[in-house]
């Protein structure tokens, strides 16, 4: 899984890198470089699967828990997205990654803040599933219908299945 998760990095960055570059003239003698061009964005970052822990509060009558969440920055919160999924276990022995947008959406709220993902559930205990965070860093303002990854606008992106996101990720030209 940790080369799984390396490998996926890399060819992210790399197909970043290699997207950025755009042809300006006919092609050099073999052998011959070019100048260096700018540097590509910042690298798209995901967390580990974390044990979920909520605490149910009687006050407020739902389930709460706070991941720390290092990779999301002021950066990221004024203008990255973040992705959230859970593993959900089937009775096969399989899991089966859903995103935490597609949820029962009245029932399950998630609140970023620097460093951090609030948790709030009103009747579902997501307690010891796995849960992950993906945080993509914005590299030019946009508008809420603007392309960010390969043809695909940020609220495509949330709505997506995991499996869909990490072939995307793992494209080349992304």
């Amino acid at each position: 899984m940790k080369n799984i998760r390396l490998i996926l990095v890399l060819v992210t960055v790399l197909a970043l890198g290699m997207n950025s570059c755009s042809k300006k003239g006919d092609t050099g003698p073999i052998g011959s470089t070019g100048p260096v061009g700018p540097a590509g964005p910042d690298n798209v970052t995901y967390s580990d699967w974390i044990a979920l822990s909520m605490v149910y509060n009687t006050n407020d009558s739902l389930y709460e828990d706070t991941i720390n969440a290092v990779s999301i920055t002021q950066g990221i919160l004024d203008s990255g997205v973040i992705l959230t999924y859970v593993n959900f276990p089937e009775s096969n022995g399989t899991y089966h990654v859903v995103a935490v947008s597609s949820l029962n959406t009245d029932r399950v709220y998630e609140d970023y803040s620097l460093g951090k993902i609030n948790i709030i559930s009103y009747s579902i205990n997501l307690t010891s599933l796995k849960y992950r965070y993906v945080t993509i860093p914005g590299a030019k303002k946009t508008n809420s219908t603007t392309k960010l990854i390969k043809g695909y606008s940020a609220a495509e992106l949330k709505a997506m299945p995991y499996e869909q996101v990490q072939k995307i990720l793992s494209e080349p030209g992304n």
